[in-house]
């Protein structure tokens, strides 16, 4: 990594622990005044109104994210702004669909659950359209050393892909223009490695264990904050007040258990006689991140390990992890909780693309 990409992970890193500090710490101010009825929303139009700050104080973060602190500053200032609104307007429009649905489940269930498992299914099962939505880049079927995968022509340097689809039937999904920018080994490593991912049922099993997790973080919240038999309005509010402060612990403990799928996958390529040190020697620089001297931060924060780690465990026996990367994964599926935490993460803010396909590999 150049010095440049070196100190702007730096500043992106503590953009992000800001970004979901405020709204952390705004989550516990709800959780305190809706719970003790200080000041709770009694109809949907004050729920609008929470949204409409909450979502105009997020903008601030994606301008700064967005535009100074990118790989290529000037180039992203000009077109943040078209690619913002149109992501920001889409994931907007989701919000507000899974709040409505949660508002039904609740009316008809007295809880959250139904509508966290019908809008978790449909954030997978459609995820690679809700990518077209935001983006408007153009997807399409793509032949890349003799395997179907998807091209996503995308705008943002650092957008990576990932896996579109559950069971076997799942493609890799990649970007279209590292058809030029990476040699033929360094694609074939990432396609295989994808391929691996799905034939140990890596995408399914990390959003099993993202739907259980998100599961378990709204009964608990139930119970705590005793949801059966208020409102609807303030039950939504503190819902989404409570599982941000869950998505939070998330993004504290899940990394530890992501971390070995990647160090796993890599051990998997070069068993089979790939080139899995060019692809790990290369993602740092098509990503801009690669990990933290400080252990305990990249523990913490870096789901997937620095290049340093990654190569140091090349000689290990491969194994097949629990779980593939749940924390990326959960940075997407916590939205069907209602939060918009996913898009408040160093590796994300300001960057719209992101927030569908965190940055994977």
């Amino acid at each position: 990594m150049t010095d440049i990409q070196l100190n702007t992970a730096r500043r992106r890193l503590v953009l992000g622990i800001s970004n979901v500090g405020v709204w952390v710490l705004a989550s516990i101010a709800g959780i305190a005044l809706v719970a003790t009825e200080v000041a709770s929303p009694s109809t949907t139009g004050d729920l609008f109104k929470v949204m409409g700050w909450a979502l105009a104080i997020q903008s601030l973060f994606d301008a700064v994210g967005g535009t100074l602190l990118m790989p290529d500053p000037s180039a992203a200032s000009r077109r943040f702004l078209p690619l913002w609104l149109r992501g920001v307007t889409t994931h907007s429009l989701l919000l507000f669909s899974m709040g409505a649905l949660s508002y039904w489940s609740f009316v008809l269930s007295g809880g959250f659950g139904l509508s966290i498992l019908i809008s978790s299914l449909a954030l997978v099962l459609f995820r690679r359209h809700i990518l077209l939505l935001v983006s408007n880049a153009r997807i399409r079927p793509l032949k890349l050393e003799d395997r179907s995968c998807w091209g996503v022509d995308s705008a943002d340097p650092s957008f990576t892909g990932g896996i579109s689809g559950l069971a076997r039937g799942a493609q890799p999904l990649l970007p279209a223009s590292w058809k030029t920018r990476l040699t033929n080994e360094q694609i074939q490593a990432v396609i295989q490695r994808r391929l691996w991912e799905v034939s140990n049922h890596l995408p399914a099993r990390s959003f099993l264990f993202t739907l259980l997790w998100n599961l378990a973080g709204s009964v608990i919240g139930s119970l705590v904050l005793q949801l059966h038999g208020r409102m609807a309005e303030p039950a939504i509010l503190l819902q989404s007040c409570w599982m941000t402060l869950w998505a939070f612990v998330g993004l504290l403990l899940l990394p530890s258990l992501s971390r070995s799928a990647v160090l796993s996958a890599d051990q998997a390529l070069a068993a089979k006689g790939l080139d899995a040190a060019g692809w790990i020697r290369r993602f740092p620089q098509i990503t801009g991140e690669d990990g933290n001297a400080k252990t305990l931060t990249q523990r913490i924060f870096y789901p997937i390990p620095s290049a340093a780690e990654r190569l140091s465990h090349l000689a290990a026996p491969s194994q097949s992890p629990i779980f593939g990367n749940v924390a990326r994964a959960n940075l997407f599926l916590s939205l069907a909780t209602l939060t918009i935490l996913g898009r408040c993460v160093h590796c994300n803010v300001g960057r719209p693309e992101l927030w569908i396909f965190p940055p994977s590999d």
